[in-house]
């Protein structure tokens, strides 16, 4: 009988501690899948010349809103915009100017934007410099059919429409200049798409945001920078959004207000951006 009891004794604390274990096992489950449901993303849709101040300061934020993720895309402007109007999800829209803002805005997509840093438009070649592109030869480089030039789409990518807008301001200096650069430069869908094609030499001249050019270099890219005479550049402008779909507006504005307080402002001239004096 003594025998029986030990044996009884032993299953029961078996099955008491597997029971125990399934009880511990659902207890950290439910908790888990409520914590998850609570969680909250954040979606950013920024310009492809965004993506390191932006995620430097999402780290900030994120350490202030413990629980709060973060979802980034980064592209061309354009894509973007297109993005939203097909209904992506997305809270903030980062734009590299204010026109695609405005289409949305009439479109009923966001109420305002705001510009929140500047930037100018930058030549650079290779380190070897094959076509021997200098500041004061870079107008003539660009016009020379011999010379493999690389810039974003006009069409898709703020990053081209200014560099398709300093070529028209070049044009007016020396006639017929637009039509002879636009017809040998090879222009790619964003400015993202120039970076690697610059940095292994497969261009002789590329065309791109000063800070992206900096970027670059604090990798370890082996490029020249050249820069582009004030009278055709262009004053390149970053503006945010927050979106109407967005269901997260509190967290949106206190997103907003770290890009435009100190911190931020140091990150964005950190990565070679003129903050704004808002």
């Amino acid at each position: 009988m003594k025998a029986e009891k030990k044996v009884f004794r032993k299953i029961f604390k078996k099955l008491s501690a597997f029971l125990f274990l399934l009880l511990l096992i659902s207890f950290i489950s439910i908790n888990f899948a409520v914590k998850k449901a609570d969680a909250v993303t954040l979606r950013i849709l920024a310009a492809d010349a965004l993506p390191k101040p932006i995620m430097e300061i999402g780290k900030i934020f994120k350490k202030e809103h413990p629980g709060v993720h973060i979802y980034y895309d980064f592209l061309g402007a354009g894509v973007l915009k297109g993005d939203i109007e097909e209904g992506a999800p997305a809270d903030m829209f980062l734009s590299a100017n204010g026109k695609f803002q405005r289409q949305l805005e009439k479109k009923g997509f966001l109420n305002s934007y705001k510009i929140f840093a500047y930037d100018y438009l930058a030549a650079a070649t290779p380190i070897n410099n094959p076509a021997n592109v200098t500041e004061n030869n870079l107008i003539k480089k660009l016009m020379d059919k011999n010379v493999s030039l690389t810039t974003s789409s006009p069409h898709s990518d703020p990053a081209g429409d200014y560099t398709w807008a300093m070529f028209r301001r070049i044009n007016k200096k020396y006639p017929g200049a637009f039509k002879t650069i636009t017809s040998h430069a090879d222009h790619l869908l964003d400015a993202a798409l120039v970076m690697p094609i610059l940095e292994s030499g497969n261009t002789d001249l590329g065309i791109l945001y000063t800070s992206q050019l900096l970027e670059l270099q604090k990798a370890g890219a082996k490029i020249n920078i050249i820069k582009i005479p004030a009278k055709y550049n262009t004053h390149a402008k970053f503006t945010v959004s927050i979106l109407n779909q967005s269901k997260h507006k509190s967290l949106d504005k206190d997103f907003e207000k770290l890009l435009f307080s100190h911190r931020g402002r140091k990150i964005l001239k950190y990565w070679g951006f003129t903050p704004s004096a808002f």
